[in-house]
C-alpha cells in the first residue's frame, strides 16, 4: 500500500459546535497529535490535495487550505456541499475530524473501489450494519443531489447515502481484510475521548496491529 492517487481529493470534515464535548473537537489530543492533525495527516499519505472544511473562527489554523462552510449550520452534509463545491478532482474522499481510528488501509480500500465503479458515492458498512457516510469517497457529479438534499431540508448525510447511486463495502469484505470493528469508532462525549485515549495513547491498539493502516 502507500499509494498516493492523483484523481483525488481529500476533505477533513471539522465543522459542529462540539457541544457533547465541551470543547473543539479538532484540538483534541491523542497519541501525540491533534485529530485535525491525525486526520490531515492520513488524507495526505493518499490524496493529490488535502483541505479542512468548516474550521472554527478562532482555532490555530492547520498547514493546508481552509475552506469555509457555503452553507452555515447544516451539519456534516454541508461541509460535503461546500467540498464538491470547490473540489478538481472526479474522486473525493471526506473523512469526519472525529474518527481517531480510520486507518490508511482502510481508505485505499475505499478509494480503489470508487475508482472501479460507477456510482455517485462509494461508503462501508459498519459492524452494527448502517454505513458511514462520513468516511467515504463521494464524486464531483453527486454535487446536485447534495444540493437538493439541502434545499429541501435534509440535512443528513445519511439521506444522502441513501439517495445517491452507491457502492457500498460490506463489513464482511472489511474484516476479511484484517481491519478491526473499531475503525468507525468517533468521539463525541468526554468519555468517547478518554477511551480513545487509553486505547492509543496507552498502546493497547497501535496502529500498524489491530488497526492495521
Amino acid at each position: 500500500m502507500g499509494r498516493r492517487f492523483s484523481s483525488l481529493s481529500g476533505f477533513v470534515l471539522a465543522g459542529g459546535e462540539s457541544r457533547r464535548m465541551g470543547q473543539p473537537k479538532p484540538l483534541l489530543a491523542l497519541a501525540g497529535e491533534t485529530m485535525i492533525e491525525r486526520q490531515v495527516r492520513l488524507l495526505r499519505s493518499i490524496c493529490r490535495s488535502v483541505a479542512v472544511i468548516g474550521l472554527s473562527d478562532g482555532l490555530p489554523p492547520v498547514d493546508v487550505p481552509s475552506i469555509p462552510d457555503v452553507i452555515r449550520g447544516r451539519g456534516p452534509l454541508g461541509g460535503i456541499f461546500s467540498g464538491l463545491l470547490r473540489t478538481r478532482t472526479e474522486f473525493n474522499l471526506f473523512l469526519g475530524c472525529d474518527l481517531p481510528f480510520v486507518p490508511a488501509r482502510f481508505l485505499e480500500i475505499l478509494v480503489r473501489r470508487a475508482q472501479q465503479c460507477g456510482a455517485g458515492a462509494t461508503i462501508a458498512e459498519m459492524p452494527t450494519g448502517g454505513v458511514q457516510p462520513l468516511c467515504a469517497v463521494y464524486r464531483r457529479a453527486a454535487l446536485p443531489m447534495v444540493r437538493a438534499n439541502l434545499d429541501a431540508g435534509r440535512n443528513k448525510a445519511q439521506s444522502l447515502a441513501c439517495r445517491l447511486r452507491r457502492a457500498v463495502i460490506p463489513w464482511s469484505e472489511i474484516a476479511r481484510a484484517g481491519l478491526s470493528p473499531r475503525i468507525f469508532a468517533n468521539i463525541n462525549t468526554p468519555e468517547d475521548y478518554e477511551t480513545a485515549k487509553r486505547i492509543l495513547n496507552g498502546g493497547h491498539v497501535a496502529e500498524g496491529r489491530d488497526l492495521a493502516p
